[in-house]
């Protein structure tokens, strides 16, 4: 990810495909709502994914507050708080300072809340740790304290942990160490684990805590004040944001701040109380009318009501055997599904019986962690619970089954801890009582019988002529190629070059390949496709911890490897060949314990296959220009006239001009032997160009890499010095490049320069002329150069080809943390 742009391109992505088949970005179309039924599409359906958990919304007592008060005050009360408040803001600050035992401010939403009482709680000397699951609008929040310099990390879900060490660590330096997190999240239904917190608040002076409780309100605690004030009821750094919009059912939010001081200041200076619209009467009545029932006896009662409901729920889950994440007892319920598509078709069949729940995608889960998202509330009976699990544990398994998944694995995948085998599933479909018919839906594709996969972990055991019949001509992986780095990388003794390598193919029933590639499990930089200012940060923290923000990628191709690493026989059945390649290729990720899945490398012109990725539940990322250039011409006068005006003219002067500046000498089995001296010269001058080129981060490859390579025809070095003259004799080496020669393609794969050199006499632009004429003498028909450099590039005629990167994780906690690195750059850095 090189801008935000990029992450918004993937989410815009994701969300449109959940979009166009009419799963998200509905409009009701019910004239009247009960709060059980919603009608889409013409039909009714039984609601399971209301955010009003207890109900109260169709309560009378609310809509005769809201009439009451827009009959007294209009429909808006048209004043900034900063000047004037409706008179009912008073009354209801007083009833929910009642409700938590705090003096409480009212907002006009949650969101609003953050926005006022975040730039104002933290300052310059604080610092921020983040649970990577807080809520998206407390994370933009932030964005106001990021550019005074406050520093926001976060961390792990729920990883105590590593909080506490981060606490000691941060609390030397900074007066006040936050950490921001929910009390109940809203995708998977987990809470934060209050009593270990409440003994870490007590321990370090320095903590404080700013918990967002939106979904934990009114149907749990004490009159109903939610989660985290029942665990922590008051404590002098326990600062508190909740919503009134979800079970309150009023609309509006809550701060619950300790510190009289702060909150006075707040509602004299928070952002979003002085230049934001109030709460309106209608709201202000509602809320008020809610807040008279929290304060009553009947609370107790609703609440009672909804846990039956959610311990009916799970007990249900148990016994039909279906994969729900988290069996807290909180509203918020998520059965897994593993990839999108799954989550896709399970929530059409459901709507086809009758139900309304939602498909969890990215950007609110991991890519490889989708599933059904529904909510139980007062509104439901038992009766509903029980047929909509019922329909659930009718479809889940052929849902899965069609994807190649099952019931098993996504229990393993997703590590839930109990399984029961699933209980036939005999209640009928709840579109019969409701007046509509069933539908069993359409199944994805399974993959023929006629296919199989193949797989090996060594190049050794795939038939080379096979192998570069597919490959050999598309990059820098023939058979040979592949060796050489098997054996550089296969062995390594440290963690970051140690590479596993897999081999997958395809076969029809005739044996003929229909899809192949080769993946390798090892571990990234985070930060490699990162912008520069975001990687000299993360080489900061590598200086103590050398692998630290790397992850482990289970990826097609290696980072050694330039080229089409897919190979697709498009006049067979390639799309049930390509799913049951990628679903062998999830599977050994999932046993490499590799937290992302990438195919690489697709160009963006291919939109057919960009279709399907899609469709199977890959995002999109865009890569950097990848550029690539054809040798179609016989000589030196040709190649200068194929060239625009421009770099004609650029490329006499800048190139041209200084070659007789410089001499080559060729390296290889094919050509002179280097020395160990000279190969550890040429290391080095690999090393300053490696540290200094940050806009592409990876780990420094092994000291082994030069011989290895060179022991082989299919590499060879090239290295640049200075023309020997009386002054200097015998010069260094001061640039250097290792290319791969293929039968068509000829690919440098890494390149050196000595840093004192860089930027004079045309150095680089002296390896590009190098490269091109050692392709030619190889007789290659084009140079496939590889990202970097665009523009030096393209002035000697190479052109620019679009492709991307598409990406399965399941865990985006170092997307995350990038991110964060991302808004913590000065913008002009980036």
């Amino acid at each position: 990810m090189r801008k935000a742009a990029d992450y918004l391109d993937a989410c815009d992505r994701s969300l449109g495909q959940a979009a166009q088949r009419g799963l998200m970005y509905r409009t009701a179309e019910d004239q009247a709502c009960d709060g059980r039924l919603i009608t889409l599409d013409g039909e009714p359906l039984l609601q399971f994914a209301s955010g009003s958990y207890l109900g109260l919304e169709m309560d009378p007592r609310l809509k005769a507050g809201a009439i009451d008060a827009i009959q007294r005050y209009g429909t808006q009360f048209p004043s900034s708080r900063a000047f004037v408040s409706a008179p009912l803001y008073a009354e209801l600050e007083e009833r929910l300072g009642a409700i938590f035992g705090t003096p409480t401010l009212a907002t006009a939403s949650s969101t609003l809340a953050h926005l006022a009482a975040i730039p104002v709680l933290v300052n310059e000397d604080d610092a921020v740790l983040i649970d990577q699951q807080v809520h998206a609008t407390v994370q933009s929040a932030l964005n106001h304290v990021r550019v005074h310099g406050v520093p926001v990390e976060v961390l792990r879900h729920n990883r105590l942990d590593l909080l506490e060490a981060r606490v000691l660590e941060l609390s030397r330096r900074y007066r006040r160490v936050w950490y921001m997190a929910d009390g109940v999240y809203s995708m998977f239904g987990d809470v934060a684990p209050m009593p270990p917190l409440m003994d870490m608040l007590e321990r370090h002076p320095a903590l404080h805590f700013y918990l967002d409780d939106a979904h934990g309100m009114s149907w749990t605690g004490q009159r109903g004040r939610g989660h985290v004030l029942e665990a922590l009821p008051a404590h002098p750094r326990l600062y508190v944001a909740t919503s009134l919009a979800k079970s309150f059912s009023s609309g509006g939010g809550a701060l619950i701040i300790p510190d009289a001081e702060l909150r006075r200041k707040i509602r004299t200076v928070g952002p979003s109380l002085i230049f934001s619209g109030p709460l309106q009467p209608a709201n202000l009545g509602a809320a008020i009318a809610s807040a008279e029932i929290h304060l009553s006896e009947e609370i107790a009662g609703l609440q009672a009501d909804l846990r039956t409901r959610l311990e009916h729920c799970n007990a249900r889950c148990l016994a039909l055997g279906l994969p729900l994440l988290s069996t807290d007892l909180v509203p918020i319920r998520f059965i897994a599904t593993g990839l999108p598509r799954a989550s896709y078709e399970l929530v059409e069949r459901l709507k086809r019986d009758g139900f309304y729940g939602n498909t969890a995608v990215f950007p609110a889960v991991p890519m490889q962690r989708a599933g059904l998202r529904f909510t139980i509330t007062c509104h439901q009976q038992l009766a509903d619970i029980d047929a909509f699990l019922a329909a659930v544990a009718r479809h889940l398994p052929e849902v899965l089954e069609a994807e190649g998944s099952s019931l098993e694995e996504v229990f393993e995948t997703f590590e839930i801890p109990t399984k029961r085998a699933i209980a036939a599933a005999d209640v009928p479909p709840v579109r019969e009582s409701l007046g509509g018919t069933g539908g069993a839906g359409g199944a994805f594709r399974v993959a023929p019988e006629n296919l199989r996969v193949r797989h090996v972990r060594t190049i050794g055991e795939v038939d080379a002529a096979v192998w570069d019949a597919c490959f050999g001509r598309r990059g820098s992986f023939s058979h040979e190629g592949l060796r050489c780095l098997e054996a550089i990388f296969a062995e390594a003794a440290r963690p970051e070059h140690r590479w596993n390598f897999h081999y997958l193919w395809v076969e029809d029933a005739e044996g003929r390949i229909v899809a192949a590639s080769f993946f390798t499990d090892a571990l990234w930089k985070d930060d490699m496709l990162a912008p520069a200012p975001v990687s000299r940060e993360a080489e900061a923290l590598r200086r103590t911890d050398p692998l630290a923000l790397s992850s482990r990628y289970f990826a097609m191709g290696s980072l050694l490897t330039e080229g089409e690493h897919l190979y697709l026989d498009r006049q067979r059945d390639w799309r049930a060949a390509l799913q049951l390649l990628l679903r062998e290729a999830a599977r050994l990720q999932r046993a490499s314990e590799a937290d992302h899945l990438v195919v690489r490398d697709v160009p963006d012109a291919d939109h057919e296959l960009s279709d399907w990725l899609s469709a199977a539940g890959f995002v999109r990322f865009a890569m950097p220009e990848v550029l690539v250039q054809t040798l179609d011409w016989q000589d030196e006068a040709a190649w200068l006239a194929s060239l625009s005006k421009k770099a004609r003219r650029h490329v006499r002067k800048e190139v041209l001009g200084w070659r007789s500046l410089y001499e080559a000498r060729v390296y290889g089995q094919t050509a002179e032997a280097p020395g160990a001296a000279r190969l550890a010269h040429c290391h080095a001058l690999y090393r300053q160009l490696q540290q200094r080129q940050l806009e592409i981060n990876t780990f420094e490859l092994p000291d082994t890499t030069l011989p290895t390579l060179l022991a082989s025809p299919a590499w060879e070095l090239v290295t640049l010095r200075k023309r020997p003259s009386p002054e200097q004799p015998d010069p260094p080496e001061i640039g250097m490049f290792v290319s791969f020669i293929g039968p068509e393609a000829y690919v440098p794969v890494f390149a050196g320069l000595d840093d004192a050199h860089v930027g004079r006499e045309g150095l680089y632009r002296q390896v590009l002329w190098q490269i091109i004429q050692r392709a030619r003498h190889h007789g290659a028909r084009q140079i496939r150069y590889g990202i970097g450099a665009t523009l030096e590039k393209r002035r000697v005629g190479a052109q620019v080809q679009h492709v991307s990167l598409w990406l399965q994780s399941r865990d985006l906690y170092a997307m995350e943390r990038v991110g964060h690195m991302m808004r913590d750059v000065r913008p002009g850095a980036v």
